[in-house]
């Protein structure tokens, strides 16, 4: 999607997400919403401007948009945004889903002056407030520490290596920003060799990180490792891709409703077909968590774009998506949040599939989640 690029830009797409009327419809201001955190990055006065509209928008009754509200302003890693979202987590009127993001918008951030906060709701009421606190405080202890120093130059490195090469530059700039860093293959092993083995991802670490990421006895944050090893594995495409997101769908058993709504996150990264019917189990799950089943909606909507090399396989993969995403958005009996999310997941279905369309509209959280 084309990127505004000046002040009226700004003003319009103001205009649109903070339409507290109803008047706009919610996909279209989800567009809005992820056209702002593009511009956001063209300079500090559109990055101050874009966290003073996200945070105004928090005004809206939708858990749904202030929860990818809170994920768009973690993923600015700009500490200006801190204070809106420590609001919103302290907000105990606001909807779980909404106040797990911001916990979670913190430790992308990554400033460790919010630890005191996310100390006090690592007891919170819900669940997966607290399970989210737990996760971010170790991100921000992780990224403080030697070992995240020596990533995060690591990937420094390698994003200008790319840039400088023409190849994958502008796509590593919007990779979103984990709630854990993947567990390296040399990691897993205690031993790393050397820089370029321990970021080598393929099929034949499945079985090491499937293990960890089915590991209950491991922390929260030492499973989201594993769980984010597999996708790089995945990443890497071929049997290995396979492998992977059938291991990952093996965690949608756990006990964790944040750990199983995680899991639908990367697979709406991945938009993998081999994903596809585990996604639709999930949102057809009337008694899962309506927190997983509005993550396995947004995944489907992106994941048939690339669908299965065989166009008549892709053809039916889309059609049962499409399929399964209109019953639930019409269903009046479905939470708010899973009808919004099937809502916004067939806007970008249609986007995507759209050959007139250039750019691929951004996925909502894929969070992740």
């Amino acid at each position: 999607m084309p990127v505004p690029s000046t002040t009226s830009n700004m003003e319009s797409l103001e205009k649109s997400l903070c339409d507290f009327s109803g008047s706009t419809p919610l996909d279209q201001r989800f567009r809005s919403l992820f056209t702002i955190k593009g511009l956001a990055a063209t300079s500090d006065e559109h990055m101050q401007r874009a966290i003073s509209i996200i945070s105004a928008a928090f005004s809206d009754d939708s858990a749904l948009l202030k929860h990818e509200l809170a994920y768009v302003l973690g993923q600015l890693e700009d500490s200006r945004a801190l204070p809106t979202l420590k609001g919103v987590l302290e907000d105990l009127q606001q909807d779980a889903m909404v106040r797990h993001e911001a916990a979670e918008a913190m430790g992308a951030i990554s400033d460790p002056t919010v630890l005191p906060v996310l100390e006090q709701y690592r007891n919170d009421g819900d669940v997966s407030v607290r399970e989210t606190c737990e996760l971010a405080i170790s991100k921000i202890t992780f990224d403080n520490s030697s070992e995240g120093q020596a990533l995060k130059a690591s990937k420094a490195q390698a994003k200008v290596a790319e840039e400088q090469s023409g190849l994958g530059g502008v796509e590593s700039a919007f990779k979103p920003i984990d709630p854990a860093p993947a567990m390296t293959p040399a990691a897993s092993k205690e031993a790393a060799k050397s820089q370029a083995d321990s970021m080598s991802y393929d099929a034949t670490q499945v079985p090491l990180f499937r293990e960890a990421l089915l590991n209950t006895n491991l922390s929260l944050f030492e499973r989201y490792r594993a769980m984010f090893a597999l996708r790089n594995v995945a990443h890497g495409g071929g049997e290995g891709a396979v492998q992977a997101v059938l291991a990952l769908a093996q965690g949608l058993k756990d006990g964790s409703a944040l750990f199983r709504h995680e899991i639908c996150f990367v697979f709406g990264e991945l938009c993998h077909p081999a994903s596809i019917p585990s996604m639709i189990q999930v949102l057809n799950d009337a008694n899962e968590h309506e927190m997983v089943r509005h993550e396995a909606a947004e995944a489907l909507g992106g994941i048939v774009e690339e669908g299965e090399e065989e166009q008549e396989a892709k053809s039916g993969d889309f059609k049962l998506v499409m399929d399964t995403l209109k019953r639930w958005a019409e269903d009046m009996e479905a939470p708010r949040v899973v009808r919004e999310s099937c809502v916004v997941a067939l806007d970008e279905l249609a986007y995507n599939n759209d050959p007139t369309q250039f750019h691929r509209v951004e996925a909502p959280t894929a969070v992740a989640a």
